[in-house]
């Protein structure tokens, strides 16, 4: 007898909604992880420089999702 390996959404998804799901998690990761960059972290706050708060956001919220994945 031949056995396959298969898992659920790799079995049902072709190429395209196969990437589309996959862009669907990476967004819902960086989604949560910029939530918790404004509500844990002082999102725009750098007592170093605190003139430049885009980067500042930046920065905080790339860590984050880098220590994450």
């Amino acid at each position: 007898m031949k056995y396959e390996l298969v898992s659920g959404f790799n079995l049902e998804y072709a190429a395209g909604p196969f990437a589309l799901f996959f862009l669907a998690e990476y967004a819902n990761i960086i989604i949560i992880y910029i939530l918790t960059t404004i509500l844990f972290f002082g999102a725009f706050r750098n007592p170093f420089i605190p003139e430049l708060y885009t980067i500042n956001f930046t920065i905080k919220t790339l860590l984050l999702t880098i220590s994450f994945l």
